[in-house]
C-alpha cells in the first residue's frame, strides 16, 4: 500500500468511535470524500451516504412531480430511484444503484459507576472479551477531553488458587485513573465511552496491528473504492458508499440506510477470522489465511448470482480469493440489507483479521488493497439491466480482463517528477565535475606530449649535428646509438610494437635492436648484441648489419669487448651473455673517442 493511504488507515483506526458515539469517524469520511463524491448525506442515525452517479439531480418534496418527470425527460436508458435525504430534499439517481457497505463503529466500554475513591465500574459496547482486559490501558472519553487509565485487578499474589483458574468477570474490574476522587466526580460522567488504548503499528513484513480494525477496514476500503471509480470513465448508474453506525450491537444502521437507498444490488464488507495461527479448528472454523486474498462468502446471506459476479470479477483481475461458507444469518451488515423493504441482493466481501475483538487485531495490507480491486471491477461489470433473480436470470459470464484507468494523483505526480529532475540534475552536476577533472588531466597529458617531443626534436638535432661534426666527440657520447644508425636506441621500426606505437615516449629499450635482430632467435640475438658492443668498441658504430653480423670475428677476445663499460662488472656479464639493467648501465664509446683524440 502507498504511504498516503496507510496515513489514511492508521488514522481511521486511531480516531475512537465506539458504539453510539461515530461523529469523528463519520467527520473524516466526509472529508475524504468531499471532493470525490456528488453528493453527501448524514442520516440520523449517524450512517454517512456518498453518492457518486453518472447522472443524479437533486429536487425538494415542493417540487411539483411533473417538473420532476421532466428533469430527466432526455435521460435516455437510465431509470431513477429516489433518496430522501434528512433535510427532505430527494435525489434522484441514475439506476442500477449498487450499495457499498461498511461499519465505522468499534467495541468499547461505558462507565456504569463512579466509586468514592474514584474507581471507574464499566459495562461492554459489543462483544468484549474480560480475559483480555486485565493490566490493558485505555482511553476514557469525557467532554473535557480524553483521560488515560488502567484496569486493574488483584495481583496474582493475592488471587486464591481457585480463583486463579476462571476469568474474572468484567463486573469486577475495574479502571484506575490515577486521579483525586473529586477530579475524577468533576471530569468523569456515567455513560462516557472508552476505547483500547492501543494504536496502529506495521507488524513483521506487510503485516499491520491495531485496535479497531473490525471494521475501520471496511471504510477505509469504500472510500478507497469511491476515489477510483471516480478516476475511470466507465461509470454507468450510482454508487453508493453507506457508512453505516452500530453494527457491533445488531447492524441498526444499516437496516436505516439499506431501506433509505434502496439499491439494486449491495456488497457489505467487514473483517472475518483467519484461522492460520494456533488454536483454531479448521475442519469446524473453515481455512481463512492472511495473505490469501478477500474472502466471498456464500451461504443464505449471499444472493447466488451476487456470488457468481464477484468470484468472475477476482478471475478478470487475477486476483486471489478465499470462499467462507456461512450457513446462516451472518454477524455483518449484510444481515439487515438483504432483508431490507423487499429484498437486496447482497453479497458479502471479508478481510481475514486475527485476534478479532482485542486490542491486537491483525491483518495483511495485501488484502485490503486485493479487495478494492475485487469491488472496484464488481461496480465496473454491473449493467443498467443487471438481474439478480435467482433460477430466472441468465447465468454469470465471466469477463474478459479489464484493465480500469490508474487513478492520477497530479500532485504526487508533480512531487514524484521533482525528485527525478532533482535526481538527475545532481547527476549532471558529478558528471561535469568529473568531466572538469579529467580535461585537467589531459591538458597535462598533452603538455606532458609536446614537452617530450620537443625533447626529441631536439635530441634528433644534437644527434644530426653529431653525425655531422659539429659536435665534439665528448659531446656525440652523450647520445647512445646503435651499431647501425644514429637514431636513438628505440626500436628500429617501432609501429611493429603495438604498445610502443601508442606510446612512442614510453619505456625505451637500453639496447638498440636493428632489423636483423628483430626477427632473430633469442640465443642469436645476444650473440649479435655482444658482438655491436664489440663494435663500439673497434671505433665502428656505423657497420652496417653484415659487418655486424661478421664483427665477432673481428675481436680476438672478451677483453676487447668489456672495454665498451665503465663497469667492469658489466664488462664481465656482458662477456657472459648477460645484458644488465638498463639503470645499472652506461655505455661509454671510450675507443671511439680515444681515436678521434688521437687525430
Amino acid at each position: 500500500m502507498k504511504k498516503r493511504d496507510i496515513r489514511f488507515l492508521k488514522e481511521l483506526v486511531q480516531t475512537p468511535s465506539p458504539t453510539g458515539s461515530e461523529e469523528q469517524v463519520a467527520e473524516l469520511v466526509r472529508q475524504k470524500l468531499a471532493g470525490i463524491a456528488d453528493e453527501i448525506h448524514t442520516d440520523t442515525m449517524g450512517s454517512v451516504h456518498a453518492i457518486l452517479s453518472s447522472n443524479l439531480n437533486v429536487v425538494t418534496e415542493t417540487v411539483e412531480e411533473d417538473k420532476r418527470v421532466g428533469a430527466f425527460e432526455d435521460s435516455g436508458e437510465y431509470e431513477y430511484v429516489n433518496e430522501e435525504t434528512a433535510t427532505g430534499d430527494v435525489v434522484e439517481m441514475a439506476s442500477p444503484v449498487f450499495m457499498l457497505a461498511a461499519h465505522m463503529d468499534e467495541i468499547g466500554l461505558m462507565v456504569r459507576y463512579i466509586t468514592e475513591e474514584g474507581f471507574l465500574y464499566v459495562s461492554a459496547i459489543g462483544g468484549v472479551d474480560a480475559a483480555i482486559l486485565p493490566g490493558m490501558r485505555v482511553d476514557v472519553h469525557t467532554r473535557s477531553g480524553v483521560l488515560r487509565g488502567v484496569v486493574g485487578r488483584k495481583p496474582i499474589h493475592l488471587i486464591d488458587a481457585e480463583e486463579r483458574k476462571a476469568v474474572t468477570p468484567l463486573d469486577n474490574l475495574v479502571i484506575d485513573l490515577g486521579l483525586k476522587p473529586d477530579k475524577v466526580r468533576q471530569k468523569v460522567c456515567v455513560g462516557d465511552s472508552i476505547t483500547f488504548g492501543a494504536a496502529f503499528e506495521p507488524l513483521g513484513q506487510d503485516m499491520a496491528v491495531s485496535k479497531s480494525f473490525d471494521d475501520k477496514t471496511g471504510v477505509f476500503i469504500a472510500c478507497e473504492v469511491m476515489e477510483r471509480l471516480a478516476e475511470v470513465d466507465q461509470m454507468q448508474g450510482t454508487y453508493i458508499a453507506a457508512i453505516t453506525t452500530q453494527e457491533e450491537i445488531g447492524t441498526r444502521g444499516a437496516t436505516t440506510s439499506a431501506y433509505t437507498v434502496n439499491p439494486d444490488v449491495a456488497v457489505a464488507f467487514d473483517v472475518t477470522h483467519a484461522t492460520d495461527y494456533p488454536g483454531i479448528d479448521r475442519t469446524k472454523y473453515g481455512d481463512i489465511r492472511c495473505g490469501k486474498g478477500p474472502v466471498i462468502a456464500k451461504g443464505p446471506n449471499v444472493n447466488p448470482l451476487v456470488f457468481e459476479r464477484l468470484v468472475a470479477a477476482a478471475e478478470a483481475e487475477e486476483i486471489p480469493y478465499q470462499i467462507e461458507a456461512e450457513p446462516g444469518p451472518t454477524g455483518t451488515d449484510a444481515r439487515a440489507i438483504q432483508i431490507s423493504q423487499s429484498g437486496v441482493p447482497t453479497g458479502l466481501v471479508s478481510i481475514p483479521l486475527r485476534y478479532m475483538h482485542t486490542p491486537n487485531e491483525t491483518i495483511c495490507l495485501t488484502d485490503v488493497e486485493n479487495t478494492i480491486r475485487l469491488l472496484v471491477r464488481f461496480a465496473l461489470d454491473l449493467e443498467v439491466d443487471a438481474s439478480f433473480v435467482p433460477g430466472v436470470s441468465p447465468a454469470v459470464e465471466r469477463p474478459a480482463r479489464r484493465k480500469p484507468q490508474k487513478p492520477l494523483d497530479a500532485e504526487r505526480a508533480i512531487k514524484k517528477m521533482t525528485r527525478k529532475i532533482e535526481k538527475l540534475s545532481a547527476r549532471i552536476a558529478e558528471l561535469e565535475d568529473e568531466n572538469s577533472q579529467m580535461s585537467t588531466v589531459q591538458r597535462a597529458q598533452i603538455e606532458l606530449f609536446d614537452k617530450m617531443t620537443r625533447e626529441r626534436e631536439d635530441g634528433e638535432e644534437a644527434e644530426e649535428a653529431a653525425e655531422g661534426g659539429e659536435l665534439t666527440p665528448q659531446q656525440r657520447g652523450t647520445f647512445p646509438q646503435g651499431a647501425h644508425g644514429s637514431r636513438p636506441m628505440m626500436p628500429a621500426d617501432a609501429t611493429r610494437n603495438p604498445r610502443m606505437g601508442k606510446q612512442p615516449f614510453g619505456p625505451m629499450p637500453q639496447y638498440p635492436m636493428g632489423a636483423h635482430l628483430a626477427d632473430a632467435p633469442f640465443e642469436r640475438q645476444q650473440q649479435l648484441r655482444q658482438n655491436e658492443f664489440g663494435a663500439f668498441a673497434q671505433g665502428t658504430p656505423n657497420a652496417n648489419a653484415a659487418g655486424a653480423a661478421n664483427a665477432v670475428t673481428a675481436i680476438p677476445n672478451p677483453a676487447q669487448r668489456a672495454s665498451a663499460f665503465a663497469d667492469p662488472s658489466a664488462a664481465e656479464e656482458a662477456s657472459k651473455g648477460i645484458i644488465p639493467g638498463k639503470d645499472t648501465l652506461t655505455i661509454i664509446p671510450t675507443s671511439v673517442q680515444d681515436a678521434d683524440e688521437e687525430d
